[in-house]
């Protein structure tokens, strides 16, 4: 089984690739994600994408009130999470 950066990395070089695809993942990601890779994301788990350039910087916060473990960071690093848990 591809590992959630696996994933992450195909979608990604997809969106790179295919401009069709880069403006679908924009606007609707869950189907653009179940199409690149045959997994259904889970009612309960938004997407949002977001397209850098040079003007705009996004900066993600984590939960309000929340300090995460030393396990968890390493857990999430790079993404939300083990794509198991999806």
């Amino acid at each position: 089984m591809n590992t959630q950066s696996q994933i992450q990395e195909q979608i990604l070089a997809k969106a790179d690739e295919d401009e069709q695809f880069r403006a679908r993942l924009l606007k609707d990601p869950k189907a653009a994600i179940k199409d690149a890779t045959g997994l259904s994301v889970p009612d309960g788990i938004n997407i949002r994408v977001l397209e850098d350039n040079a003007t705009d910087f996004h900066l993600i916060l984590p939960p309000a009130g929340r300090n995460l473990s030393d396990q968890e960071i390493s857990g999430v690093a790079g993404g939300i999470g083990d794509i198991d848990t999806w």
